[in-house]
């Protein structure tokens, strides 16, 4: 089977697709300031596409009073 180029970069960017959820996490903390958010988990997944790649990334926050 073929590499996909397309796939293998998108693989090779995991740690700066982390970093965009948590930073993500600190937006939408900064818009509930009275409460607390923690990330309960997130979910990553690239799919090949025939025009590309799909990168599924998914969040799960716990937003809770102080």
């Amino acid at each position: 089977m073929d590499k996909n180029p397309v796939v293998d970069g998108t693989l090779d960017q995991i740690e700066q697709i982390k970093d965009a959820a948590g930073v993500f996490r600190k937006n939408v903390a900064g818009l509930v300031k009275d409460m607390n958010v923690s990330t309960e988990g997130w979910r990553f997944n690239v799919e090949s596409h025939e025009n590309g790649v799909i990168v599924d990334v998914a969040i799960k926050l716990l937003i809770k009073k102080k």
